[in-house]
């Protein structure tokens, strides 16, 4: 399949992923509220806020990566489809933890449950990362090796960090959920890939 097909499609499901994030902010109702209860009320709705806005950096993230992944490729074959079929997925699937950690974010069954959502996630990018260096980049060359090492150390960090994440929730819901933040904020800066194909572009 070409890449301009493939690549609108997953970009629609990102951008619908990213978008019912915000429907969880329900708006409180505050025609009749005094400007006390209008700041409790307010108050209540930042849970959801720091949720969404967590979440869509996660989405942000996964959709970069994924852009510079097939950045690399002129065209995609079936198996890759498929495993991209499954990131799709769980990209898709983000907007429900998130709204669970909105709503109950000190139940510790909740944010375990958000946590290993976001590494099944990172773990499926992953697969589709080791199946599109393998039958893909390798035989075109598009990387070196070293390069290519480096990224896959990068990239594995990403589910591995939201596992041990998700592990300290029954020591700290509090470190958990600051580690669920921090992470994606690490990754928005630019990977070994990124600096390869600036490089290139610089040649």
């Amino acid at each position: 399949m070409s890449l301009n097909r493939f690549e609108a499609f997953s970009d629609g499901v990102f951008a619908i992923a990213a978008t019912l994030l915000v429907l969880e902010i329900k708006t409180p109702e505050l025609s009749q509220a005094t400007s006390l209860e209008a700041t409790k009320s307010m108050a209540l709705v930042f849970p959801h806020i720091l949720s969404y806005m967590t979440s869509f950096i996660v989405i942000g993230v996964i959709w970069v990566n994924h852009h510079v992944l097939f950045h690399l490729l002129k065209q995609v074959d079936r198996a890759a489809l498929v495993i991209n079929l499954l990131l799709l997925m769980c990209v898709a699937f983000i907007p429900y933890p998130t709204a669970l950690m909105g709503e109950f974010g000190a139940s510790l069954p909740v944010v375990v449950f958000y946590g290993l959502s976001l590494a099944m996630t990172g773990l499926i990018y992953n697969s589709l990362w080791f199946y599109i260096i393998r039958q893909h980049i390798k035989n075109q060359q598009s990387l070196e090796q070293s390069a290519i090492r480096q990224a896959t150390i990068w990239s594995m960090g990403y589910p591995i960090a939201y596992l041990i994440a998700t592990s300290l929730a029954f020591a700290s819901i509090g470190l958990s959920i600051t580690l669920y933040i921090l992470i994606p904020l690490f990754y928005l800066f630019p990977g070994i890939i990124d600096r390869q194909l600036i490089e290139k572009a610089k040649l």
